[in-house]
């Protein structure tokens, strides 16, 4: 009977602490980062400046930024290893961070997975997992199988971290962090050290994971096709500040600055004059859009994505721009384009086109899309 009323009491310490995160307001969400700003001792620049980011239950969000944008401090700042210079951090509705507050990061409940796995090679793969849960839990035997069974590593127990493979103790660090049953996840470049094709199934396994138990999850990382593959939202960070946070659709098709779209994507800037939502340019006339208001006449920057453009080259006797490379890249070819004002584009086709370099080629838009036009 005390067995069962312990596992009892235990469970409701487990369900109380999920709650905390599923109770967050839509004000508070479950991690809030409210003008967060943070500077390292004796400089003159923030790493990241007037931050302002709002991670509800569940969700999974991906920080997304060149080296030195600011994404890891701000993630160090969210798990309690910096401290925030001003500005507000709340976790679960609870003010943790400020100019005036720091809560410690034992005191956060948070898990975090770093790009180095931080496992203790000393000890197995249960022992490494036991060392953060609660002293008071009475399966833990149960609780740790569970887990490893989860993340793909049951029978692995009594390993030790040199017998795995990179992807297995990424596994283990992940179940490391799942077993304390935190309020998020906070994951700091966690595929990095692996190969592609190990860290795209790895990153599926880790979103079927943290879906499945809806925990609110925030990844760093500078890997665009791994952001917008398994993010409900991104935020884009570049140059200390976040510009933009959105669904990877509507933040890959609708950059808001130049800068957002050549992180989210391969792409092109051509100079163009924009009219009647249409944009002339060297390479020919497309429709446009625009999120800003734009004059007629005026002269605009135009976004062009390689995989929207299409080539033609029957009847090039009549056509001005001229193919000057291809390359075979296995799924498609890939060709650069000179414009006679010496403007040059890329365009990514099927193999099946093979268009000669020094072909004469007419430009069009695959689909009919339209390219995005910003102000000069």
């Amino acid at each position: 009977m005390k067995l069962i009323l312990n596992k009892i009491k235990n469970f409701s310490k487990v369900k109380e602490r999920k709650l905390k995160s599923e109770m967050s307001s839509n004000e508070t969400g479950v991690i809030h980062l409210d003008s967060v700003t943070h500077f390292y001792s004796n400089d003159n620049f923030p790493t990241i400046e007037n931050l302002n980011l709002l991670v509800k239950h569940g969700e999974f969000i991906s920080i997304l930024g060149e080296s030195g944008a600011g994404k890891t401090t701000t993630l160090r700042m969210i798990a309690g290893f910096e401290k925030i210079s001003s500005g507000y951090l709340r976790i679960g509705g609870q003010l943790v961070g400020s100019n005036f507050l720091h809560a410690p990061p034992n005191h956060r409940n948070l898990g975090v997975v770093f790009q180095d796995y931080a496992l203790f090679p000393h000890m197995t793969v249960y022992k490494n997992i036991e060392f953060g849960m609660d002293s008071k839990i009475v399966d833990k035997t149960d609780k740790i199988n569970n887990i490893l069974s989860m993340v793909g590593m049951h029978g692995y127990e009594n390993k030790y971290v040199h017998e795995l493979s990179g992807g297995q103790q990424q596994r283990v660090a992940i179940a490391r962090a799942v077993a304390t049953n935190p309020i998020a996840l906070l994951l700091d470049e966690p595929f990095s050290n692996l190969d592609r094709i190990l860290a795209r199934e790895l990153r599926k396994d880790i979103k079927k994971i943290v879906t499945n138990t809806e925990t609110t999850t925030i990844l760093v990382t500078h890997d665009r096709e791994e952001a917008l593959a398994i993010s409900d939202r991104v935020a884009v960070v570049s140059n200390r500040k976040l510009l933009q946070i959105d669904t990877p659709e509507y933040i890959y098709n609708n950059p808001l600055t130049p800068d957002v779209a050549s992180l989210v994507g391969p792409c092109d800037f051509i100079e163009g004059e924009y009219k009647n939502n249409s944009v002339e340019t060297s390479f020919g006339k497309f429709r446009a859009k625009s999120t800003e208001k734009i004059e007629d006449h005026q002269n605009v920057k135009v976004l062009i994505r390689p995989s929207d453009v299409h080539l033609i080259n029957e009847g090039s006797e009549n056509f001005s721009n001229r193919v000057i490379s291809r390359e075979y890249r296995g799924e498609y070819d890939e060709y650069e384009i000179l414009s006679e004002k010496g403007e040059i584009i890329h365009s990514r086709m099927n193999n099946y086109e093979n268009i000669a370099v020094d072909s004469k080629v007419q430009i069009i838009l695959n689909k009919n899309r339209s390219v995005i036009v910003y102000k000069n």
